[in-house]
């Protein structure tokens, strides 16, 4: 989320509508549900066969980056309890 805030920030984009401010909305939605990793990461690969091309860009954009900070922290998110 902060990336794509980053790069929201430095595009300058003020429409409601702009593709980056559509993704960042929807990763916005998917991390108000609560859920636990296993279901975040079968949520990212449902999205992946989505009819909606948005989301579907999404998952595609941004489960290589979740798979990383999993291997990366051995599987455990900085944040679980």
């Amino acid at each position: 989320m902060h990336e794509y805030e980053r790069q929201w920030s430095r595009a300058g984009g003020h429409s409601v509508r702009h593709p980056l401010r559509l993704k960042m909305s929807r990763l916005q939605g998917w991390c108000d549900e609560a859920c636990s990793p296993e279901e975040f990461e079968a949520r990212l690969l449902a999205s992946q066969n989505s009819e909606d091309v948005g989301e579907a860009l999404l998952a595609d954009e941004l489960l290589p980056w979740w798979r990383a900070v999993l291997s990366s922290s051995g599987g455990k998110l900085p944040f679980d309890p």
